[in-house]
């Protein structure tokens, strides 16, 4: 220990005058020498009686606020520490980084006489206020240290021996000093090792408590992030039990979430194939499965995901289940492959009043969400009609499916409404393939042409329709599905129904809500305004071709109005392009018009059906003679399918 009068004669001589060359401060510690010189640069009173208050009741509450990470942790280690010394005359204080007392506790008699030189909660004890001690003079060494008695450069705490420590954050920062304080004769060598070993315990704690924090910090991230996903997440331990579920499973299977955590995954699911593949710890890559929900009592189909988890060693340690539900998978594949509709009911052109009664109908069935039957020669529009009902609809943000029924082969039209499983026949794709009827669940599958359709096809398209559930060619899995139905027909169905091609069940089904779409001849009064909105598309679409509106003769427009159009509104689209393509100037003239459009009409005394099947039999031969004997492209230029052309080719004498 060291001498406390010859600590006290060093002072007074340091004290007394400037000089450094009396030999009493050769024995000094280098540390204390150097405060000593420091503390005289701050100019402070050797003599003084007290500390300086730094902060009063409401200032030093929120300085206490400000460390309170610091203060909590350090608390628990302090009150240990001063148990120890007990009885003994100590005080343990806590101190910020710039060395203002933060906490202090201690025993009755030491308290007072720390309250008399303001060693107290508030006051500065930095090198700057008081001069050389503990606390202020190891904050600028940054390492532990002791000062004994008149090693202090302030006379009012020269009856103290003080050991300190600096209290680092887990960042190494310094953030505070620990300091044990007490009567000279009374401090051991072992005082400072006891504060150090308190220091070392407080910087571990916050250590863990950091990363504790930081643990239960980065798994809230997790949890949210994994809560945003669209797929449901399970995730399971090495006994296979729901250790997380997130909110898309809860959503999907309607499970409570606290109910499931715990829980073996297979009271949770039953899915036989899933316990196998869980078994096999193998990884699996979206495969369609079916599970029950014991539970819930009801049935999910989803998209499932495998990810086995593993330690560093290889030892499996549970794993990651994603699940996507394949109602909203349908509607992204859906989405992705712009099966949704673009046409409003703005879009159709039309003022007559025969017109704008199919108009009111078509608006009207799109407040219901019954079976449509669209009725009309080819080339009336019944594709746009069915787009403008759906886009009106509640279905409005759900796919719009449409499949012609008269345009695939009579053998693949099943694949395509109602999809296959993997193997169902040769050629089938790995995996299998989803049909029309499940990536349209939940909007509008649009049947067009479905009078083409088989009486063996016919049935299994009642049945759906009925049961609202699809079952895949060669599964046996049954999939609910949400679909409305808009037929569309340039055939009468009930003289169909009459010849025995078309089921008279089916009829009825489809035929809730019968629209009649007029063919153009029927309402010539819009062919004007048609013509100008169709030329004004077309010069929108040729910038570089007309730079101004494009005029018509009124021979032009006659010729327009006299015309049958047998094709509708969409050989009238088409005999504009291919006039406006023809035209040399920005006028349209009678002899830019194809030649059988110029040729004299028959006579208004003739027999309308006579002239209607000769309109007929005169497009059918220029569509053949255009596309140079190919049926097929005839059959498409005249917006039918070949199996119509052929019939029409029969009944006309024209099919060699």
């Amino acid at each position: 220990m060291k001498d406390k009068q010859y600590l006290q004669a060093a002072w007074h001589a340091y004290v007394s005058g400037p000089s450094l060359d009396n030999p009493l401060f050769a024995d000094l510690s280098p540390v204390v020498l150097d405060s000593w010189q420091r503390s005289r640069t701050y100019q402070v009173d050797p003599l003084q009686e007290t500390g300086p208050i730094r902060y009063q009741q409401d200032a030093l509450a929120d300085l206490q606020l400000q460390n309170r990470d610091l203060i909590e942790i350090s608390i628990p280690l302090m009150m240990r520490l001063y148990n120890l010394v007990r009885g003994s005359g100590f005080i343990v204080t806590l101190c910020d980084r710039h060395g203002v007392l933060l906490k202090v506790i201690g025993d009755n008699s030491p308290m007072k006489k720390a309250n008399q030189i303001q060693f107290v909660e508030g006051a500065d004890w930095s090198e700057e206020a008081v001069g050389t001690n503990a606390i202020g003079t190891c904050l600028y060494v940054e390492k532990p240290l002791q000062i004994f008695a008149a090693e202090h450069y302030s006379k009012c705490c020269q009856w103290w021996t003080c050991s300190a420590s600096p209290i680092r954050d887990p960042s190494g920062q310094i953030v505070g000093v620990l300091n044990i304080s007490g009567p000279f004769e009374a401090v051991h060598t072992h005082t400072l090792g006891m504060i150090v070993s308190a220091v070392s315990a407080i910087e571990n704690q916050w250590m863990v408590e950091e990363q504790n924090r930081t643990n239960a910090m980065m798994q809230r991230y997790l949890e949210s992030a994994i809560n945003t996903l669209s797929e449901g997440v399970l995730l399971l331990n090495q006994q296979h039990q729901v250790i997380h579920a997130n909110r898309e499973f809860v959503q999907i299977t309607g499970l409570d979430k606290h109910r499931i955590l715990g829980q073996p995954i297979s009271l949770v699911i039953d899915a036989p194939e899933l316990s196998w593949l869980l078994r096999a710890d193998v990884e699996v890559v979206e495969r369609e499965v079916t599970f029950s929900l014991p539970s819930a009592g009801r049935t999910c189909r989803v998209l499932l995901n495998v990810q086995p988890i593993y330690e560093d060693s290889g030892q499996s340690m549970g794993a990651l289940l994603i699940l996507r539900d394949m109602v909203k998978v349908r509607q992204l594949v859906s989405r992705i492959a712009a099966h949704h509709a673009k046409v409003t009911f703005g879009d159709i052109l039309g003022k007559s009043r025969a017109f704008l009664e199919c108009l009111r109908d078509a608006r009207m069935s799109a407040t219901c969400d019954s079976t449509v039957l669209l009725i009309g020669e080819s080339g009336t529009g019944k594709d746009m009609f069915a787009q403008a009902i759906h886009q009106e609809s509640i279905r409005q943000d759900r796919p719009f499916i449409a499949i012609n029924c008269g345009a695939i082969p009579r053998e693949l039209l099943g694949s395509e409404l109602f999809g296959y499983v993997e193997g169902a026949f040769t050629g089938a794709k790995k995996g299998g393939q989803p049909g029309k009827f499940e990536l349209a669940d939940g909007g509008t599958l649009f049947l067009d042409e479905v009078g083409e359709m088989s009486l063996e096809m016919q049935v299994h398209l009642l049945r759906v329709l009925q049961n609202q559930e699809v079952v895949r060619i060669g599964g046996d899995k049954v999939t609910p599905v949400d679909v409305r139905i808009i037929a569309a027909t340039n055939k009468d169905l009930w003289e169909a129904v009459e010849r025995g091609q078309f089921r008279l069940d089916l009829y009825y089904r489809l035929n809730v809500i019968p629209i009649s779409i007029p063919s153009l001849r029927e309402h010539k009064e819009d062919i004007p305004h048609m013509t100008q909105i169709f030329l004004e598309r077309l010069r929108l679409r040729l910038p570089r071709r007309y730079s101004g509106p494009v005029r018509i003769s009124e021979e032009f427009l006659q010729l327009l109005i006299d015309w049958n159009w047998p094709g509708n509104v969409r050989e009238l689209q088409n005999v504009l392009e291919r006039t406006v393509l023809k035209a040399a100037g920005d006028t349209l003239l009678p002899e830019h018009l194809p030649p059988h459009m110029r040729e004299p009409v028959a006579s208004k005394n003739e027999d309308p059906l006579h002239l209607k099947d000769e309109v007929k039999r005169r497009a059918l031969i220029q569509s053949i003679e255009a596309c140079h004997g190919n049926y097929k492209a005839a059959a498409r230029r005249l917006g039918i399918s070949r199996s119509t052309l052929y019939r029409q080719l029969e009944r006309y004498g024209l099919r060699s």
